[in-house]
């Protein structure tokens, strides 16, 4: 059987898949991956109390404003229950860093590189992703900076609501500013691990149907080292995704909540400032494209998986196989990733695939309609909103 190559860490790899990102991370306050004893209690204590504020942020986003289905109780609603968020970001990052994702990872991932059949390096490039990531971050800082200014100026939280203290609007402006900057933060290491994951499965789909459209794979030699890259990808994948479904796992639950909210707040469009009603319709915008950038890399890699099987499955070389070790061996390699979970899963209950987006994809804004329609009704009825 193969064995693990003998690979030395490369200290470049960490800094290749970040790029920029590596001195944001640090910059978050939440960076606790010194190696100093002395520093480490420093830097975890400051992450401890960055993550409190985010809490202490949730609570005044929170705030009941005024009664349910009116314009106040909405906004609170959309914006509330994606500010929850702020707190998973902050928790992500403190955890991510204290634990050692980054360099544990590339360790592995240094190791898969190792194993392909032929080298390619454009795989290793994400500069690429780098610049889309800097790039999309500024739509989403227009986004949660342009709602929470405008109130400010009107001496409000909430459009809708009551006027609120100077102090706790300021306050929701630096924290609006801090959890813009992590949230960017979080997705793009998001992005980048699951990015990595992705082409090393792809590029290990694309060399193993080579070798069956060559009829190698009968070969026990060739086949043994495309099952020990199977399994050391899939080690790699269940060992990130221990990290990542604390974001992929419950950032599109609070996503989609705002979103039905945020399909609600439209009823309001003629109650609104025209300003204010763009702002809210774009980060309505906003929210779908964030989520979609938190579900599509867990569902596209699903996917490749999904192809790996479909390769082996279709090849009738290994029906007629003679040697039991090279049917076995084939066995093995299909029953991997049917049988070992590589999902990431809302909430521990709903696997991110494509049927799962789709479906809440449907769901959620027609929750947000049905609540139009509730408010209707009491209109019509001679209530009040």
């Amino acid at each position: 059987m193969s064995t693990l190559p003998v690979s030395s860490f490369d200290d470049d790899t960490p800094s290749d898949l970040l790029g920029p990102f590596r001195f944001l991370v640090k910059a978050s306050l939440l960076d606790c991956s010194t190696k100093s004893k002395c520093c480490s209690v420093f830097t975890c204590l400051l992450g401890v109390v960055m993550v409190v504020v985010t809490l202490i942020r949730i609570s005044f986003l929170m705030e009941a404003v005024g009664a349910p289905l009116e314009l106040g109780w909405g906004e609170g609603i959309f914006f509330g229950y994606p500010g929850l968020t702020g707190f998973v970001f902050s928790l992500c990052l403190f955890g991510w860093t204290k634990n050692g994702l980054i360099p544990k990872f590339c360790k592995r991932l240094v190791r898969v590189r190792m194993l392909r059949q032929a080298a390619n390096s454009k795989l290793d490039k994400f500069r690429i992703l780098h610049g889309l990531a800097l790039g999309f971050s500024i739509p989403w800082f227009v986004a949660m900076m342009s709602w929470i200014i405008y109130n400010f100026v009107h001496g409000k939280v909430y459009y809708g609501g009551p006027e609120q203290s100077i102090a706790k609007r300021i306050f929701l402006i630096i924290s609006n500013f801090y959890v813009w900057f992590i949230s960017t933060v979080c997705l793009a290491i998001y992005i980048f691990i699951s990015a990595a994951l992705n082409r090393e499965v792809s590029y290990f789909n694309e060399e193993l149907k080579k070798a069956k459209e060559e009829k190698t794979l009968r070969n026990i030699g060739v086949l043994e080292k495309f099952d020990f890259r199977q399994n050391q990808i899939l080690e790699m994948i269940l060992f990130a995704h221990e990290s990542l479904s604390s974001l992929g796992g419950f950032v599109p639950l609070f996503m989609y909540w705002g979103l039905a909210n945020g399909v609600y707040l439209t009823s309001f469009v003629y109650d609104v400032p025209l300003l204010y009603a763009i702002i809210v319709g774009f980060n309505l915008a906003s929210i779908i494209f964030y989520n979609v950038f938190v579900m599509f890399p867990a569902i596209i890699l699903q996917e490749h998986l999904k192809t790996t099987t479909r390769i082996l499955i279709n090849n009738d070389e290994f029906e007629c196989s003679k040697d039991p070790i090279v049917y076995q061996t084939y066995r093995i390699m299909i029953d991997r990733f049917q049988k070992v979970n590589t999902n990431i899963s809302i909430i521990a209950s709903l696997p991110i695939t494509v049927q799962t987006f789709a479906a809440c994809s449907f769901v959620a804004p027609n929750l947000g309609f049905l609540l139009i329609m509730v408010k209707n009704v009491i209109l019509v009825n001679g209530g009040h909103v």
